[in-house]
């Protein structure tokens, strides 16, 4: 009789591990399906192991608290009502994965698809649309419709009055038919809000999208280190 080989040595191949507080769904239930994940919503390889059980929290109360407060919202209606999020902070801590956590979970929890896409590869492509033969209006209303949409890194690309145009558009049509956006940047969306960020939404990009995306979004800072940087010298320490 053959020897069954286990395919997770955290879970055994159970699906869950125990963790303080309770039983959590184990990570390799994501990433058996992280081809499907991406194909469906766009999310980058380099986050599929991106869940909410995995982010860390690195024993920093507010990142705790952020932690909680996205996961009462994926288990609300706010979502119905065009509530989402806008996670800023300095680079490597965390704001990207986050983003991709959530929409995980709307797509495991709820089977709602939305989709991820870097900024400034999304005008990249819709320019390269433009000025080529392929239809714009199609992966324009694929962002503009989807259930919801993750923008990553908004802010930290120069805007041409052509992608500010876009970008207003694509908020301004989410925000009429109340969809959800989930933002990560570098800039903060309160004006003076950190001493930390020294740019903001309003002086980027304007009144009308900065009073917008202030209702459509909780603004949440993500506080902690570079963990891009940490995870680097320490691969270096071990060599």
């Amino acid at each position: 009789m053959e020897k069954e080989v286990v395919k997770c040595n955290i879970c055994n191949d159970t699906g869950w591990v125990f963790k303080e507080g309770g039983v959590v769904k184990c990570e390799c239930q994501y990433s058996l399906r992280s081809y499907q994940v991406s194909s469906s919503l766009n999310i980058p390889k380099k986050y599929y192991h991106a869940t909410l059980e995995n982010f860390i929290d690195g024993g920093i109360f507010s990142r705790k608290l952020v932690i909680k407060k996205v996961k009462e919202y994926i288990y609300s209606d706010e979502i119905e009502e065009g509530k989402g999020f806008f996670f800023y902070g300095n680079n490597g801590v965390g704001k990207t994965h986050l983003a991709v956590g959530i929409l995980k979970e709307f797509y495991n929890l709820k089977g709602i698809t939305g989709i991820f896409y870097d900024t400034r590869i999304l005008l990249y492509d819709l320019k390269a649309t433009f000025e080529g033969n392929s239809s714009t209006r199609e992966l324009l209303d694929a962002v503009i419709r989807a259930p919801i949409l993750v923008l990553d890194d908004l802010g930290s690309e120069r805007l041409s009055d052509w992608a500010k145009d876009i970008l207003h558009y694509i908020i301004i049509s989410r925000y009429n038919d109340k969809l959800p956006v989930i933002i990560t940047s570098n800039i903060s969306l309160e004006k003076n809000k950190n001493k930390d960020i020294d740019q903001d939404v309003e002086s980027k990009f304007g009144k009308g999208i900065a009073s917008r995306l202030m209702e459509m979004c909780y603004p949440l800072y993500i506080e902690g280190e570079d963990f891009r940087r940490t995870s680097i010298q320490k691969e270096l320490r071990r060599l």
